[in-house]
């Protein structure tokens, strides 16, 4: 008689855990696409990103390490009226030794429209943000500079984000990472060749 209370009891216990367990709400996972280091929403809102070369043409030599190294001009439209602040964060997709990360720049003011050639190469530039540590080991912009071959694919993305970032004076790695998919409300993307 009392192994069936005992048994009883288990069976309440285990109503109750298996109750309690369908009451907690499921984390939601958002659905989104990869490009190179960085995950945006699938279904965010398109910003439109522009530069003085076409999406998916060469990139001009004075934004290599072949001419004047100058940080890539950008024209930005669209921004979701809920961005916090802007990131922009610039990859070569062929690297040899993986995905190389030539740029991020981030607290940039939501309502700016265009960037500049030529930002400096320092830790924050009045009135456009704060530049993290490129993969070349210095901060800010660092121009494609690709082995002898083929050309590479250079992929600028512009991230709108629902809040700023605290600034510190990290890697570009670090920086994407501090992000979560949660984090965007809006992207853009603009492709470039150089190499070859």
């Amino acid at each position: 008689m009392r192994l069936s209370y005992i048994i009883i009891a288990l069976v309440v216990v285990i109503a109750i855990v298996i109750a309690a367990l369908l009451t907690i709400p499921t984390r939601h996972e958002v659905p989104y696409v990869v490009i190179g280091l960085v995950k945006v929403p699938a279904n965010a809102p398109k910003i439109v990103v522009s530069s003085v070369f076409n999406n998916g043409s060469r990139i001009p030599i004075n934004y290599t390490c072949d001419g004047l190294n100058y940080s890539i001009p950008l024209y930005i439209s669209n921004v979701p009226s809920n961005a916090k602040s802007i990131m922009i964060v610039m990859e070569d997709l062929n690297a040899p030794g993986g995905i190389f990360l030539h740029w991020v720049l981030y607290d940039v003011p939501p309502n700016i429209t265009e960037l500049p050639q030529g930002i400096p190469t320092q830790y924050y530039v009045p009135g456009i943000g704060y530049q993290g540590i490129n993969d070349f080991g210095k901060v800010g912009y660092g121009g494609p500079c690709p082995p002898p071959g083929p050309p590479h694919e250079y992929v600028v993305i512009v991230l709108a984000l629902n809040r700023e970032l605290p600034p510190s004076n990290e890697s570009d790695f670090d920086l994407i990472r501090s992000i979560s998919v949660g984090d965007i409300v809006g992207y853009g993307v603009l492709i470039g060749y150089y190499g070859g």
